[in-house]
């Protein structure tokens, strides 16, 4: 999530292509809900988790589904 009072937020090249798999993985139809769902996944493995370490968990994950889409 952007921090209160914007509305949009940059991303790299890469991680716009790795919201996009997840995106077709899982019915998502923009970025927002492919963030929220990586998001969601996340906090329900975690009780309390600060911006950094989900954007931290985020990637990981994020690479995992590279490296089993490529196998």
């Amino acid at each position: 999530m952007p921090p209160d009072g914007y509305t949009t937020v940059t991303i790299s090249d890469s991680l716009a292509t790795k919201l996009t798999r997840i995106m077709s993985h899982h019915d998502c139809s923009s970025y927002a809900e492919a963030i929220e769902y990586a998001a969601d996944t996340t906090l329900l493995q975690e009780e309390e988790i600060t911006i950094r370490e989900l954007i931290h968990l985020l990637a990981e994950r994020v690479d995992e589904i590279d490296k089993t889409s490529l196998q």
